[in-house]
Parts: structure tokens; sequence; C-alpha cells
């Protein structure tokens, strides 16, 4: 019985490590072609320049939904050419953040948040959608 625990202890380790090392830190995730930040304050002072509303992305390591988000849904051309021409992009990870996910009412990632100038919600996109869905979503905020 003891072998068996110790073998599902090193199992559940091993699982942890190569999630670990999968998944990308928010904060120095880059999505080629994204203009994005991890800084709220530097998006919100951005905003006061180009006019653009937020683009909340809340996520969190080990999350494989935000990890598929990531990598087919924001690395499409036509859903880069609708967030870089009209938001300034946060991804913003709700461990790091977690005042901010409160703040949102965020329960569960990914979940993007659209907001103005003044931190008020214009509009929401909960959980994953294929790049078709929010593509579409993006064109109806």
């Amino acid at each position: 019985m003891k072998k068996y625990i110790i073998l599902g202890l090193m199992v559940f380790i091993a699982a942890v490590s190569i999630s670990a090392v999968s998944s990308v830190d928010v904060n120095n995730q880059i999505v080629d072609g994204l203009n994005s930040t991890s800084d709220i304050n530097q998006a919100l002072n951005d905003t006061q320049i180009n006019n653009k509303s937020i683009f909340l992305i809340f996520d969190q390591d080990g999350c494989y939904y935000c990890d598929i988000l990531k990598q087919d849904v924001l690395t499409n051309s036509d859903v880069q050419k609708e967030l870089n021409d009209n938001y300034n992009v946060v991804f913003v990870d709700i461990n790091e953040q977690y005042g901010l996910a409160a703040n949102y009412q965020v329960m569960g990632t990914p979940t993007c948040v659209v907001i103005d100038s003044n931190g008020h919600e214009i509009a929401r996109i909960d959980g994953y959608l294929p790049t078709d869905e929010f593509l579409d979503e993006l064109k109806e905020i």
C-alpha cells in the first residue's frame, strides 16, 4: 500500500513539473504579432493617448484552455488585427493580480473583459471560444 502511495505521489509531482515546464508565465508571455502587456497601469495610460478600450485576458499557469487560446486563437492574423487596431491588450494572471480578477468577478479562466479608460466593463467573453466564434464576439463589441 505504501508503495502505491509513493508511486502516486511521484506521478503527481512529475505531472505538475511537466505542466510547469510547458506552460508560459503570463508576465513573460509574448504572442507573436499581438501588442500586449501585463501592466494594467501602462494600458490605462496608453488608453488616454490612443483612445482605445482595454482588453483584459485573465488566465493562469496550468490552464489548458488559456494555453489553447494563446496558441490557436490569439495567433490568428484576423484576431490580432482586430485586437491591435481597437484595444490595449493586457494579460492578467489571476494568481498574481487576484484583486483585479475579483474586481471584475472573474470566476474561471480564460476570461476576457473589455473595459473603458475609467475601468468600467463594456463587454465580456467567458471561457474558451474557437477562433471564428472569438472573432465574431470581438466584432460585436
